[in-house]
């Protein structure tokens, strides 16, 4: 829709003139950029550690539920009796639930080396604040600041 342009008062009806038509400006959307006083190597170190580690627990993960599931086998099909039988099962439920929570944590470290090779790491997605460098050495992930990622809970 094209921009109204400015034009001349016009009087009413009593004689005071009536407000011109404002032309409404868009803002134009900047791209958030890494604080400078934010030393990006050594979150690049940080983050791809974490991702090492995060792939170790992976790895790890997929081993010890593959162990459980083979050892699932062993047991009889009629665990109503077996007092064995529910121990497997949420031994294997709660490896299952580490792994989706370490595998998302990786997916969150590898979009957060992605912020910092696109030189828009640090910034806060809702407000667009610096992060403070504490909260980044302790989750290098967050795209949060502490205020909006409390408000996102509530």
């Amino acid at each position: 829709m094209p921009k109204k342009a400015p034009t001349a008062p016009r009087k009413t009806i009593r004689g005071t003139p009536e407000p011109a038509a404002v032309a409404l400006q868009t803002p134009t959307p900047q791209t958030p950029q890494t604080p400078p006083e934010l030393d990006a190597a050594y979150f690049a170190r940080l983050i791809d550690e974490r991702m090492e580690h995060t792939r170790e627990q992976i790895s790890t993960l997929t081993a010890v539920i593959r162990e459980v599931t083979l050892a699932a086998k062993d047991i009889p099909a009629d665990d109503e009796h077996d007092p064995e039988g529910t121990t497997v099962s949420v031994e294997r439920a709660n490896e299952v639930a580490l792994l989706a929570a370490a595998e998302t944590s990786l997916l969150e470290l590898m979009e957060a080396r992605e912020r910092l090779n696109t030189d828009s790491y640090g910034i806060c997605e809702r407000c667009g604040t610096a992060i403070p460098t504490a909260r980044l050495e302790i989750r290098p992930e967050t795209r949060f600041c502490v205020e909006c990622a409390s408000a996102r809970r509530r």
